[in-house]
């Protein structure tokens, strides 16, 4: 920028601590009451709308649609702060004022800092204005001067200023001045009584020590007796412990064999269902492995009623958990801390039995085609992974200039998203879906496609509305769905990726879709779950019934029922034909981000960094199972 020119000011600014940001933030971050910069943003229950916390305490209606909300049920809107965060601003020891704005500095700082490092870059920065060290000096100068500034100072001290020596002068004055100081030889000021009094101090504190040593010895004698007792009662509670385990095992087989004969009792009359469902939640649930269903189960066809019922908790990941993906009896998830883990299917008690790393950053998105696993995420960069030895096959640095929030994949392409039109990009990637060989990856205004093979860029579809969060793919795989504000666009995903049809809406922004041989669902910001008919596009109905944001969507593999996983910490399961709620599960203690079905099981991972395992059970009349 050359000297003097205006850059943007979108925030507010004062003398000390200017914020020009490098390009003018997005009007989707300015709160509609302030129109300032969303700070500690919440969202509005009720209609779903984002304003500033400080603000919520001074209006109780909604500024957007004017309804009444309450405060103690706003919750805090992470997606929003986190971009706010990584808006870049110019470090206000690179700017001038001028007039009511401020300009670059050519001589001052240049760096672009993100503004949520703001404070420790600029208390750091080489180009802050300090204060000269020596004390009778009152210039000031950039930490980066400050060197030169001292050769230069007329009040540097001689070192025996400690003895008394008063001599001030430049750097080199100083220098030569000391070679000749006639206090060269003396004790410095006040050493020798400082050293008695050191001593003194010394000594008395030893004697306080050696009491003190007597009287640890002592306790620690009591110490070993109370641990030789607590070591004898420890074994007896082993002991008892042992015994009791061996009795609640007996007890949950003779639990599961009264459920089962009861089941039998129930379906199994000729021509009917055939057993029922085993119904214990003991540890037995989860090590009979997911290497086949429970006894009478079918994948494909789930009868009414049943519950889906908590078995497990797989634990391993440091921090929040945003994607997974599953394949060939292999589960894998993947999140903030930069690590994809795997998890045998067969053998769940195993734990992870593999953690790959690569990325630089939080893993936003993950799909699966042919033998590769892709992943994406906050570094910009899309990863190839082999199914075969987890061995990287290829990467793609830089692949957008935006979040990446979406992948797909079909045919030969892999399909991308972000804000800018440049084939080389530098931003996060936040979701992926794959199909065939076609890889899709979607961000902030468009969509990308990828050569999934050799990982090459193929293709950009640009202007969409605003972020492009979710994709998604017909049953036939020979359309691209795609949700962002206001609109689900729907796409070929052979060339020339052409526009096939355009479901335009009121609901705001879509978080996540699910589409099926009947229906379009969207998940939307407002909370609601809005399905469509697949055929003509109309609006069908709406799913009502969270309280938070809809991050994930998935169907059953007979389609005739819905999960919904929300930020209000919950899991709902839909019916399909009559569009109503069958069971809601709460089993995490944070965001629920993403959801996975395989065979008769759910896996959800959520921000308080676990992936819990459900398992479908089927009922009968009258029987309720705990989730």
């Amino acid at each position: 920028m050359a000297a003097g020119q205006t850059v943007r000011e979108s925030f507010s600014v004062t003398e000390d601590s200017p914020v020009v940001f490098v390009t003018e933030p997005s009007p989707h971050f300015l709160c509609p009451v302030c129109r300032k910069l969303y700070q500690e943003p919440v969202i509005i229950n009720g209609c779903g709308h984002t304003i500033c916390k400080q603000c919520a305490s001074t209006i109780e209606k909604c500024p957007i649609d004017h309804k009444v909300f309450v405060r103690e049920q706003m919750i805090v809107n992470r997606f929003v702060v986190d971009h706010i965060e990584d808006l870049l601003i110019y470090c206000k020891h690179g700017l001038l004022k001028q007039g009511d704005t401020h300009v670059q500095d050519p001589s001052g700082c240049q760096e672009k800092i993100h503004l949520g490092t703001r404070v420790q870059h600029e208390e750091n920065c080489q180009f802050k204005i300090v204060h000269c060290s020596n004390p009778s000096c009152e210039a000031k100068c950039r930490k980066c001067e400050m060197v030169e500034h001292k050769k230069v100072c007329v009040y540097n001290k001689c070192s025996h200023g400690n003895k008394g020596c008063e001599f001030q002068g430049r750097e080199e004055d100083t220098q030569l001045h000391e070679t000749t100081c006639g206090y060269r030889a003396l004790q410095p000021i006040g050493v020798s009584s400082a050293l008695e009094q050191k001593t003194v101090q010394l000594e008395t504190s030893n004697r306080e020590l050696v009491k003190q040593v007597s009287s640890l010895n002592m306790r620690l004698g009591q110490l070993e007796e109370v641990n030789t007792s607590l070591q004898g009662q420890l074994t007896e509670c082993n002991k008892a412990l042992k015994e009791l385990n061996q009795k609640y095992e007996t007890v949950v087989s003779s639990i599961e064999q009264v459920v089962t004969m009861r089941n039998r009792r129930s379906y199994g009359s000729p021509g009917g269902q055939g057993e029922g469902r085993p119904r214990s939640t003991s540890s037995s649930s989860i090590r009979h492995s997911l290497s086949g269903s429970p006894p009478g189960s079918r994948m494909d066809k789930w009868n009414m009623p049943f519950q889906f019922k908590c078995i497990g908790t797989l634990r391993g990941h440091q921090d929040v958990v945003w994607c997974m993906a599953s394949k060939d009896r292999k589960l894998y998830s993947a999140g903030k801390d930069r690590s994809v883990k795997i998890w045998d299917l067969d053998n769940l008690q195993r734990g992870c039995i593999k953690t790959i790393q690569g990325h630089a950053d939080t893993v936003q998105c993950m799909c699966i085609g042919g033998d590769n696993l892709y992943t994406g995420g906050h570094d910009n960069t899309i990863y190839c992974w082999s199914l075969e030895d987890y061995s990287l096959v290829k990467s793609v640095t830089g692949a957008h200039d935006n979040v990446i929030c979406t992948m797909a994949i079909a045919g030969a392409y892999l399909f991308t998203a972000s804000f800018s039109l440049q084939e080389a990009h530098d931003n996060i990637i936040c979701t992926m879906a794959i199909a065939g060989v076609y890889l899709f990856t979607a961000s902030f205004s468009l969509i990308k496609i990828w050569e999934a093979k050799t990982m090459t860029w193929k293709h950009t579809i640009p202007g969409l509305h605003h972020w492009v969060r979710a994709l998604a793919l017909n049953p036939d795989k020979d359309k691209l769905f795609s949700g962002s504000h206001n609109t689900i666009d729907i796409w070929s995903v052979t060339e020339p990726f052409s526009l096939r049809g355009k479901v335009d809406h009121q609901f705001g922004s879509i978080y996540s879709l699910a589409v099926t041989s009947k229906y379009i669902i969207a998940g939307t910001y407002n909370r609601n779950i809005h399905v469509y008919s697949v055929k003509t596009y109309e609006y069908i109905n709406a799913l009502k019934g969270h309280i938070g944001v809809i991050n994930s969507l998935c169907v059953s593999p007979c389609e005739g029922f819905c999960f919904s996983a929300s930020s209000d910490s919950s899991i709902k399961i839909w019916n399909l034909e009559n569009m109503l709620p069958i069971q809601t599960l709460q089993r995490h203690e944070g965001s629920v981000n993403t959801l996975v079905v395989h065979r008769d099981f759910l896996f959800s991972g959520s921000e308080d960094k676990e992936i819990k395992v459900f398992m479908y059970f089927q009922m009968q009349m009258g029987f309720a199972v705990n989730t």
